[in-house]
Formats: C-alpha cells, structure tokens, sequence
C-alpha cells in the first residue's frame, strides 16, 4: 500500500476519529481540517498536522490552494443535524465548491474519498424544510454531480452509522435492509484502504454493511 499525503475534511466528526488515526498507522501524512479549534488537540496527538478553517466561506481559489498539495483527500464533513441552510451550506455548496476545484486542478486533482451513505444519489425525502430534507438532497446532488464527472473518486455508502466496533463488510447490490447498521470504525477501515489503493472499488458508489468479509478483499 502505497504512502500518501491525505487531507481529511471535516476531521472532528465521529468517523474521522477512527479514520484519521488508522490513516496515520498505516504510514500516511495527514492533515486534518476542522472549524473547531477544540479538536485540534485530539488531532495533534493522533499525528496529524491541524488545518482550522471553516468550508464554508473558502472561494475556489482557497480551494486550488488548500487541495493542491495532497494525493488524497477524504471528505468527512457535514453539518450534523444542524439547520437546512447550515446543511446545504456545508453538505452540498461547500462539496460542490471542492469538486469545482478538483475539476480546475484536472490531471493534477487527488484521489477523492466522498463519504456518503448507502442509496444516497437515488434517494428522496419529504419536503418539510427541515434539516433531514436538505440532507438528503444535498448528498444525491453531490454523489450525482461525481458520477457524472472524470474525476478519480470513491463514494462510500455505509447504511445506518453505529459505535459499534468493526468485525467485518459485507458489499451489498441491489436492496438494503432497513434495520442494517455499519460501525463508524467499519467506514474508517474503508477510507483507509480507499485511499491505499488510490484508484475507484470495483463497486462505485460502493454500498455496504457490517459483515464478516475482509476489507481488502473488497
């Protein structure tokens, strides 16, 4: 697995705290972004270099220049069940801002890492104007915009995130259970061998669940 310069967006959220020190294990140099400074700390003992800026007011050129310098990045944030227009700000504007720039950069744009969730690009929900609403719009537009790109990306799509430990994936085609669950760290070990490999899954989006098949054998 080859070594990397990584920048985790969104890093203090509940799947960057697994992924980023995994990423670190594995020999990567990772940067990891956040608007709060209160995690950066955690971060900085983890081994990774600390970036506090706020997604959402960077322009494209604040984009070319905080992408420019890594070969992958993974993009973790959101905006946590905050309301609609904070939703829309970071899960959708500020992700489409990213791919804008990762198109600008062209050959030299890094591999991207977009976390999502299972059925994200196809999936609806009722408009009631809450943060739900904007959530899922806001990834179905952001994974829709991706697979109709050239760009070098992996989309994950874990279902229902847990804080259980990871035992194992299962890849899932076609149908999800409603009940199913994936741990946090499960999507972790997915970013991390995303990144290792550099290059799309056979699967892209690729849909999965807590199992009990080897990660790097996905």
């Amino acid at each position: 697995m080859e070594t990397r310069h990584v920048l985790v967006l969104g890093a203090g959220g509940n799947v960057s705290r697994h992924s980023v020190p995994k990423l670190v294990k594995e020999g990567h140099k990772v940067s990891a972004l956040v608007r709060n400074p209160d995690h950066a700390q955690k971060l900085a003992d983890d081994g990774a270099t600390v970036i506090v800026r706020d997604l959402t007011t960077l322009d494209a050129e604040d984009w070319a220049r905080l992408l420019t310098p890594f070969d992958a990045v993974v993009w973790s944030a959101g905006a946590g069940g905050g309301s609609a227009e904070l939703t829309f700000a970071v899960d959708r504007d500020a992700a489409m801002a990213m791919i804008d720039a990762l198109e600008e950069l062209g050959e030299y744009a890094p591999f991207l890492v977009m976390v999502s969730y299972a059925g994200a690009a196809e999936a609806t929900a009722e408009d009631d104007g809450g943060s739900w609403y904007a959530y899922v719009e806001a990834k179905k537009a952001v994974d829709q915009r991706l697979l109709g790109s050239n760009l070098s990306y992996q989309i994950l799509g874990p279902t229902r995130l847990t804080d259980d430990a990871a035992s194992g994936i299962t890849v899932l085609d076609g149908a999800r259970d409603a009940d199913s669950e994936t741990p946090r760290e499960l999507v972790a070990d997915v970013i991390v061998e995303s990144v290792g490999r550099g290059e799309a899954f056979d699967h892209n989006p690729i849909d999965f669940e807590t199992g009990e098949g080897k990660v790097s054998e996905i």
